[in-house]
């Protein structure tokens, strides 16, 4: 089993500043962007050494029970021995440190200790190891390790003691990267200005906004992203899932009343908002093993196309009777199926419904709404033959 063991016993210089495992990247701790490594590396266990029990510790505990895995807060760094068996892996983490999740899963898959070139790293607040090597913050040991530290006094920086543990051992270490550092891709007891140049890098990796072939989705997302590094941490998602679902509900409501081009207004709306939650939602979770997916958000996604088949369906002639609803329904289906079949840089050409009900708007303004919808069909089934992937 691998166990990961996570330290807030940070005191910083001074005593006004936050300490360096409570500062925030991209809406999160950075304690808990060490726990979602731990997680993604596959760790089962999380032993986490701190003073006290506070919100924040349990903060983190419910972040780890989310994603299935023991939390353990600890004091006494001595308890690891009933936590630990020797055939166990522990991964280490110094406290305030923040890994490139990458270069974790690349080098600890077994047992190494990770380190930079002691130049810069020295420099940098990072611990020596010998005359050529600093400690990068990150090392995984076997769990007989464990046994040795219950020898050491009690007040022992648990982390180092490891580190030390482990060289004596022989344990092998792996030089990273000093571009890591340059490009704050590794940080320790970072600064705003680090913090701040990271969390750019951060949402732009996670971002993964839609090609311009979905123009729609990619205006839409960009705009997510935009207003995501302004209010990382807060309450935007929701907000934003909660505008779209009121937005559908208007647009229903003026289906209802027969205000057909207000409806499908509020329709763009509620397309526009949704697109931008899931950007949003994608920065906010970025690195957590298993996010809770909102039960609003679910919902939206099941009901967003039902909701332009009747806002469709209802302006269209009444008198084509059934066509009402049988236009609509293949229209979605195809798109559903592109969704599936297509090469995938053509997928979410398929899924972009921002640009889909902006172009119903005007034949719903100009009241052809049966034939537009009739001639975007006939071109999504085109499309797939173009688009889809070859059989092999």
């Amino acid at each position: 089993m691998r166990i990961a063991l996570l330290s807030v016993l940070h005191s910083p210089a001074d005593p006004r500043a936050v300490p360096a495992p409570y500062r925030t990247l991209a809406g999160a701790r950075l304690v808990d962007r060490q726990l979602d490594i731990a997680l993604a590396a596959g760790c089962e266990t999380v032993a986490c050494l701190a003073g006290t029990v506070g919100r924040e510790v349990i903060a983190l505990q419910h972040r780890a029970e989310a994603a299935g895995a023991r939390f353990i807060a600890l004091r006494d760094p001595h308890k690891l021995s009933g936590i630990v068996a020797a055939q166990d892996e522990l991964l280490v983490f110094e406290a305030g440190v923040l890994p490139d999740e990458a270069a974790i899963a690349r080098h600890l898959a077994k047992p190494g200790i990770l380190v930079f070139p002691e130049d810069p790293a020295i420099a940098r607040g990072y611990e020596r190891i010998d005359a050529h090597f600093a400690w990068a913050g990150a090392l995984l040991v076997r769990g007989s390790a464990v046994e040795q530290l219950a020898h050491l006094p009690g007040d022992v920086d648990a982390p180092s003691a490891l580190l030390r543990i482990a060289l004596q051992s022989g344990t092998r270490t792996y030089p990273l990267e000093t571009r890591l550092l340059d490009e704050h891709g590794w940080l320790r007891d970072p600064s705003a200005e680090e913090l701040a140049a990271r969390e750019r890098s951060w949402v732009a990796g996670h971002a993964d906004v839609a090609p311009f072939s979905a123009p729609g989705l990619a205006i839409a997302e960009r705009l997510g992203v935009r207003l995501a590094q302004d209010t990382m941490g807060g309450n935007l998602p929701r907000v934003l899932a909660l505008s779209s679902a009121i937005a559908c509900l208007l647009a229903l409501s003026s289906a209802i009343a027969g205000w057909m081009i207000p409806g499908f207004g509020f329709a763009v709306m509620a397309a526009l908002f949704f697109a931008m939650e899931g950007v949003v939602r994608r920065v906010a979770h970025a690195g957590q093993l298993r996010p809770q997916v909102p039960m609003l958000v679910q919902a939206l996604t099941v009901l967003l196309d039902p909701l332009l088949v009747i806002l469709i369906a209802r302006a269209s002639p009444e008198d084509s009777e059934w066509l009402r609803l049988f236009v609509p329904v293949v229209l979605f289906g195809l798109l559903h199926l592109g969704e599936r079949i297509a090469a995938r840089r053509w997928r979410r050409s398929y899924a972009d419904r921002v640009l889909l009900t902006v172009l119903l708007v005007p034949a719903a303004v100009l009241g052809i709404m049966q034939p537009v919808a009739g001639v975007l069909a006939l071109g999504v089934l085109l499309s797939l033959f173009l688009t889809s992937e070859p059989q092999t």
